[in-house]
């Protein structure tokens, strides 16, 4: 299940607090491996939850993330379960499918508009992968619709011409981004629209390369803009380390899948555009951790490449994503310290915890005042002094 990659950078292990948990990838394993590795993977995983006297499968929250895809890879690989969870997972998968019937309709009739009103809009994550990757879309829970748009004041104008569908402004989810608007199906369903391709404005450069490169795919029976195969990856990956939402364990199976449906997949482009875009730290836990735990298909050379790239990123780099880290239910100070390689990734850690540069300061504190930066610099290891005494 482990694949020696060379060298890891000395915060590797730090940022590994993000990816999923040994059950969980035991589970990953099941839905992704070919038949033989994928049973073995389900047989331990059975061993493991048996010992938590644990029987019925809807109360694991690790199935509840992959329901469709466990569904699917047990029915594919010939493993039987009891009446009551072969149930289960049969009307897990039923209703998921019910559901993506509502879903692509609202996708098409979206994408059918944008397509008739002319604007240059491409697909993002989920609503694109899951009729390109996957052996069938019912496979890919899709939570929203996520469009990247090319200027600023197309937002506003598209939010408006999507109102004849049902959409509307969700007010009660304000974005702190600046180009960022969500809406709400009356169906509830979310729809994003964005001019930005990351999370952290600190990320988003390039973004003209990645729009050229762009591909024409057929996406619910209409013609769509979707991300190459590399810089997909390389969104999917970034979109993990620094989402909330990385639980949800999607970002695994789409990750997997590009690499697995993309043999010729540019590997250069893709080093090139994580050195571009400042995401090498975040490329190479995630990729590290599909390689040796998920037998990814990714060239040892490449891994080994992109393991020297991280370890020269800056120290404004590896802040940013300890910060990503930091945020993961796992990632406590003392967790991060904890897993750091080497004297050097500890001392960082320590440093980024308690004297941060201004810069990182002064974004993560959103500080307009900057001669109140120095109080900032007091009140950063109080902060966590308090919650510690909190926890205690």
């Amino acid at each position: 299940m482990n694949r020696r990659s060379g060298f890891k950078p000395a915060l590797a292990e730090s940022l590994s607090v993000i990816l999923p948990g040994p059950e969980e990838t035991l589970l990953l394993r099941t839905c992704l491996l070919s038949a033989d590795p994928a049973r073995q993977a389900w047989d331990e995983w059975q061993r493991r939850r048996n010992k938590c006297a644990a029987t019925f499968l809807g109360d694991d929250e690790s199935i509840n993330k992959l329901r469709p895809l466990i569904f699917h890879a047990l029915r594919r690989h010939g493993i039987t379960l009891d009446k009551d969870n072969q149930t289960y997972l049969r009307s897990a998968y039923f209703k998921e499918e019910l559901r993506s019937k509502v879903f692509r309709r609202i996708c098409r009739a979206t994408l059918l508009l944008l397509r008739q009103e002319g604007i240059a809009a491409i697909l993002l994550k989920g609503t694109a992968l899951a009729e390109t990757i996957y052996d069938c879309p019912v496979l890919r829970h899709c939570h929203d619709i996520d469009i990247l748009l090319q200027e600023e004041e197309e937002i506003s104008r598209t939010a408006s011409l999507l109102t004849v569908l049902g959409f509307h402004k969700d007010t009660k989810k304000p974005e702190p981004q600046t180009f960022r608007v969500r809406l709400l199906h009356q169906s509830r369903l979310p729809l994003e629209l964005h001019t930005d391709l990351f999370q952290i404005p600190y990320y988003n450069r390039c973004l003209d390369e990645i729009r050229e490169r762009s591909l024409d795919r057929l996406i619910s029976g209409v013609p769509t803009r979707i991300l190459a195969p590399s810089d997909s990856l390389l969104h999917v990956c970034a979109h993990a380390f620094c989402s909330d939402k990385r639980e949800s364990l999607r970002w695994v199976t789409d990750a997997w899948l590009l690499i697995d449906r993309h043999r010729d997949l540019d590997w250069d482009l893709l080093l090139e555009c994580a050195r571009k875009t400042r995401l090498l730290l975040p490329l190479s836990v995630t990729l590290n951790y599909l390689a040796e735990s998920l037998d990814a298909a990714i060239p040892s050379t490449f891994l080994h490449r992109l393991f020297e790239a991280a370890s020269r990123s800056n120290a404004r780099q590896r802040e940013f994503a300890l910060s990503k880290a930091r945020s993961s239910p796992n990632g406590s100070f003392r967790n991060l310290l904890a897993k750091a390689i080497g004297w050097r990734g500890r001392a960082f850690v320590i440093q980024w915890m308690l004297f941060p540069s201004p810069s990182y300061l002064i974004w993560e504190q959103r500080i307009n005042c900057l001669p109140l930066l120095p109080f900032h610099y007091l009140y950063r290891p109080l902060r966590y002094i308090v919650r510690r005494i909190r926890v205690s």
